[in-house]
C-alpha cells in the first residue's frame, strides 16, 4: 500500500507519542527548506520525499498536542472559575449526576477575565440538582465550574480518560454549580429537540438519538438490553446510519433523476447527464446535513469523510482496490485528526468495514445467488464480526453478546428500512413547524420498536445471552483463534488446514504451558492514587483490605477502581478487611456493604475489630493479626490493623499507617519476624519503615501505595533509601501502577508493568525471585 502513507502515519503517531512537543513554526519552516532541496537533489529525492511526509505527520500531531495543551493552560486546574458555556450534547442522565459536554467562551476567575473567547471544549459532571434534566443542545449557560485534568488509575480493568478526552478533543473534566440559563441558540438541532418534547412517545430517547444524536433522553435499562444484545451502535449516529441516509438519498435522486424525459425544458439531452455522480454529490451533501443535526460530532464527521474518500475515488475514476481506499482512509483520518488515534470507536469502524471488504470478496463471483444464500451469507457476517470484535467488546462492555448475529439481522433492517426513515422525515417536519405531523410520524416510527422490545427484554436475562469472561488467558485466545478459523474457510479456503493444524499445535503447547506456570495466589497492591486498597486473589475468590478514597465529588475508588479491577479478574468476594477508618483507606464503606451483602467484614467500624492474637484460614492461606495490641488506642494511624499472610514458604505482612513507635513495640514483643514482601506502612512517608522494622522482616521487596506528586511529599527519599541498605527491593503504584504479587510453590513474582511512564499504555512483564 506504499510506504509514503505509512510514513506519513509514523509522523503523526511519533508526535502523539512524544515526551516533548516542538514548535510547530519549526517543523513548517524545516519543511519548507526541505521541499526546496527536493528539485536539486535528483539521487536523494525519493529519500527526500519521505522526509517531508514523515515532517508532515509530525506536524499534524504536534498541532493538535500543542493546540489541546494551549488549551489546558487557559483553564486553572481545581478552581471554581465563572464562565459562558455552549451545551453540546448530553451524553446521560444518572440518579445522582448527569453528564455533558460544553464549549466554553468568556472564562473569568476571581472577577478578572482570564480568556475572552476561550472555545474550549470540556466534560462536565452536574450532580443532585432536578434542574439538570432540563440540558438540551444549544442552550447557553452562565455556570461555575470547577476542572481539572483526569487522573488515571493503572489498574486491570480501568479506564483511561486521559485517552478519551483526546479522542473526543475536550480539554478538560469537572463539574459545575449555579448553574443559570441565559438563552437558547435557535438553530435546527434545536428545533427538533424541542418538538420531540411536546410529542408522547415511548421510545422518544432512541429517536431522538437517531435524529439529531441526542442520547440523554435514552433510559439507562434500555440501554443495558440493547447492549446485551450487541445493538449498542444503533443507539448513535454512526457510520451506519450517515451510510444508510447516503444510500436512500442516492437511490431517490437517482431514481427522480432518471424519470425525467429524454428531452425537455429542464433536460436537453438526458444522455449527456451522468446520472450516478450527480445522484452521490446529492446523497453526501443529504448525508453531511444529517452530520450536522448530529453537531457535527467526532464520529459522525470521521464517518461522513471514510464516505467522501471511498466515494471521491470512484468519481475521479480511480481503480484503487478496496483494500487501498480503506487504507488511505484511515491514514487521512488520523492525519486530520490524531486524536482518533485514541478513540476505539474509530477503530471500530476500520474493523467493521475490514470484515465487509473481506465478506464481499468471497461474494463477488457469486450475484445470481438465492435469497436462501443470501440470507446466509448476511449471517456469516454477522457472525464473523462477533467473532472478531469480540475481544474489543471484553475491554470496553465486560462481556459479549452471543446473541447478537440473530438480533443485528432482526432489528437493523427494521431500524433501516422504517425506523429511520420515519424519524428523519419528522425531523423535516418539525423543521418546518409541522410539530403535529412530525409527532404522528414519530409514533408511527416506534411502533415495530414498541412490538419487539418485550422480547428483546426477555431474551436479555437469560443467562447464555451475554458472555462475561476475565482477563484473555492463552486458553481463551486459542479458543477465539479456532472460533475464526472456523470462519476462515469460508473466504479462504486453501489456508485452513495449515492454519488448522498450526493452531492444534499452539493450543496444546500453551495450555500445558499455562497449567504449569498458573499462580496459586495473587496479590494485588492497586493503583489508587494517595491512599490503599488491597486484593488477596485465590480460586476466584477475592479478600479485600482496604477501600481507596471516597471523594465529595464523584465516584470513589471502590466504584471506579476496585468494582472494575474485580469484574475484569472474574472474582467474588469473601471478606474485606478496613485497616483503620482514615477516608484513604476506608473509603466508600458504606457503599461497599450494599454491592458485598454475602462478604465478611472485618477491623475498623465493623462488629470484628481488629486485635493482636487473631488468627484464622482462609482458602489454605493463614492470617494473624500482629496489631493493635488494645481496642482503646486513640489515634487511627496507630490503631492501624497489622496482618501477617502465609502461604507455603511464602509471608507478606501488611502494615497500614503505622508509625515508628507501634514498629518498635512490635519488635519488641517478638511479634514480627521474617517476610518475603511487605507493603511499606503509611505510604512510606518520613515517620515510618524504620530501621528496627526492616531489620526483624528482611523483606524481600517493599510495595508503596502511594500517589503521584502528592502534597505530603511520598514516599519519603530516606525512607525508600533505608529499605535499599536492607537489601529489599522497591517498587511504587506512583510509577508502575498496578503491582501484582503471584505466587506458587516456593517462587514468588512481582508483575510490574513493562514501560516507566504511567503516562503510555502498559502491559504486564514478570520478574522472578526464588
Amino acid at each position: 500500500m506504499g510506504y509514503s502513507s505509512l510514513t506519513l502515519l509514523a509522523g503523526t503517531v511519533m508526535a502523539l507519542y512524544s515526551t516533548h512537543l516542538i514548535e510547530t513554526w519549526l517543523v513548517a519552516f524545516v519543511i519548507v527548506v526541505v521541499s526546496c532541496l527536493v528539485p536539486f537533489c535528483s539521487h536523494f529525492r525519493r529519500f527526500l520525499v519521505h522526509f517531508i511526509l514523515l515532517l508532515i505527520g509530525i506536524l499534524s500531531g504536534t498541532y493538535f498536542v500543542s493546540n489541546l495543551a494551549e488549551q489546558q493552560s487557559q483553564l486553572p486546574d481545581r478552581e471554581w472559575l465563572l464562565v459562558h458555556l455552549k451545551i453540546e450534547q448530553v451524553d446521560y442522565h444518572g440518579d445522582e449526576r448527569s453528564r455533558f459536554v460544553a464549549e466554553l467562551s468568556r472564562v473569568s476567575f476571581a472577577g478578572r477575565v482570564l480568556v475572552e473567547d476561550c472555545q474550549c471544549r470540556v466534560q462536565l459532571y452536574w450532580y443532585g440538582d432536578s434542574k439538570r434534566y432540563q440540558l438540551a443542545p444549544g442552550q447557553r449557560y452562565s455556570a461555575e465550574i470547577n476542572l481539572k485534568n483526569p487522573t488515571t488509575y493503572w489498574n486491570q480493568g480501568g479506564e483511561r480518560p486521559a485517552r478519551y478526552l483526546w479522542a473526543k478533543q475536550l480539554a478538560k473534566q469537572g463539574y459545575v454549580r449555579a448553574m443559570k440559563l441565559n438563552q437558547v441558540a435557535p438553530s435546527l438541532r434545536w428545533r427538533i429537540y424541542d418538538s420531540f418534547q411536546h410529542a408522547d412517545l415511548e421510545f422518544r430517547g432512541l429517536l431522538q438519538a437517531l435524529a439529531i444524536g441526542y442520547r440523554g433522553d435514552i433510559p439507562q435499562a434500555q440501554r443495558v438490553v440493547w447492549q446485551r444484545h450487541g445493538l449498542q451502535h444503533l443507539m448513535a449516529i454512526s457510520g451506519l446510519h450517515i451510510s444508510l441516509v447516503a444510500g436512500l438519498v442516492f437511490l431517490l435522486i437517482r431514481q427522480c433523476l432518471s424519470v425525467f424525459p429524454h428531452r425537455g425544458f429542464l433536460l436537453r439531452n438526458r444522455e449527456r447527464l451522468v446520472l450516478n455522480p450527480v445522484a452521490a454529490v446529492i446523497a453526501l451533501l443529504g448525508a453531511l446535513i444529517y452530520t450536522a443535526l448530529a453537531g457535527f460530532a467526532i464520529s459522525a464527521q470521521r464517518a461522513w469523510l471514510m464516505l467522501l474518500l471511498f466515494w471521491g475515488q470512484r468519481w475521479l475514476g480511480l481503480t484503487t482496490r478496496s483494500w487501498k481506499r480503506l487504507w488511505y482512509a484511515a491514514i487521512i483520518l488520523v492525519v486530520s485528526d490524531p486524536g482518533s488515534w485514541h478513540d476505539i470507536g474509530f477503530w471500530f469502524s476500520i474493523l467493521a468495514v475490514t470484515v465487509i471488504l473481506l465478506c464481499q470478496w468471497s461474494w463477488r463471483n457469486k450475484p445470481s445467488a438465492s435469497w436462501v444464500t443470501r440470507i446466509w451469507q448476511t449471517f456469516y457476517l454477522q457472525l464473523l464480526f462477533l467473532t472478531l470484535m469480540g475481544p474489543i467488546s471484553l475491554a470496553l462492555f465486560d462481556g459479549v453478546s452471543l446473541i447478537a448475529p440473530f438480533s443485528n439481522l432482526f432489528v437493523v433492517p427494521i431500524i433501516a428500512i422504517w425506523v429511520l426513515p420515519l424519524t428523519l422525515l419528522g425531523a423535516i417536519a418539525a423543521m418546518c413547524w409541522s410539530d403535529s405531523f412530525a409527532a404522528n410520524l414519530w409514533w408511527l416510527a416506534e411502533q415495530p420498536l414498541i412490538a419487539i422490545q418485550p422480547l428483546l427484554t426477555t431474551l436479555a436475562d437469560v443467562p447464555l445471552v451475554w458472555f462475561s469472561s476475565t482477563l484473555p488467558t492463552v486458553t481463551g485466545t486459542i479458543f477465539w483463534l479456532f472460533a475464526l478459523a472456523l470462519l476462515l474457510p469460508y473466504w479462504l479456503p486453501r489456508y485452513f488446514s495449515i492454519g488448522s493444524a498450526v493452531l492444534a499445535a499452539i493450543a496444546s503447547g500453551y495450555y500445558f504451558l499455562e497449567r504449569g506456570q498458573k499462580a496459586d495466589v495473587m496479590f494485588h497492591v492497586l493503583d489508587v492514587g494517595q491512599a490503599q486498597a488491597l486484593v488477596i486473589e485465590r480460586q476466584h475468590k477475592a479478600w479485600l483490605i482496604d477501600l481507596g478514597r471516597r471523594f465529595y465529588r464523584g465516584r470513589g475508588h471502590f466504584e471506579s477502581v476496585i468494582e472494575p479491577f474485580l469484574k475484569q479478574r472474574g472474582l467474588t468476594v469473601e471478606r474485606v478487611s478496613i485497616t483503620h477508618s482514615d477516608s484513604d483507606h476506608s473509603g466508600d464503606w458504606r457503599l461497599a456493604q450494599t454491592r458485598l451483602p454475602n462478604a465478611q467484614w472485618f477491623g475498623t467500624m465493623t462488629q470484628q475489630p481488629c486485635q493482636v492474637g487473631q488468627r484464622g484460614r482462609w482458602r489454605g492461606i493463614s492470617w494473624k493479626v500482629l496489631w493493635p495490641n488494645r481496642v482503646d488506642v486513640k489515634n487511627s494511624n496507630a490503631a492501624s490493623c497489622v496482618y501477617q499472610f502465609s502461604y507455603g514458604a511464602i509471608d507478606w505482612l501488611i502494615t497500614g499507617d503505622i508509625g515508628f513507635a507501634e514498629e518498635r513495640m512490635m519488635v519488641e514483643e517478638q511479634l514480627v519476624g521474617p517476610v518475603e514482601i511487605l507493603v511499606a506502612p503509611h505510604h512510606g512517608s518520613a515517620f515510618s519503615l524504620g530501621s528496627l522494622l526492616l531489620e526483624a522482616t528482611q523483606p524481600d521487596v517493599t510495595l508503596v501505595s502511594v500517589g503521584r506528586s502528592n502534597a505530603y511529599g511520598m514516599p519519603d527519599m530516606y525512607t525508600q533509601q533505608r529499605a535499599l541498605d536492607f537489601g529489599s527491593e522497591w517498587a511504587t503504584t506512583a510509577d508502575w501502577g498496578q503491582l501484582s504479587i503471584a505466587i506458587k510453590d516456593r517462587v514468588w513474582r512481582l508483575k510490574t508493568p513493562a514501560l516507566f511512564d504511567k503516562t503510555n499504555a502498559k502491559s504486564y512483564s514478570s520478574t522472578s525471585q526464588p
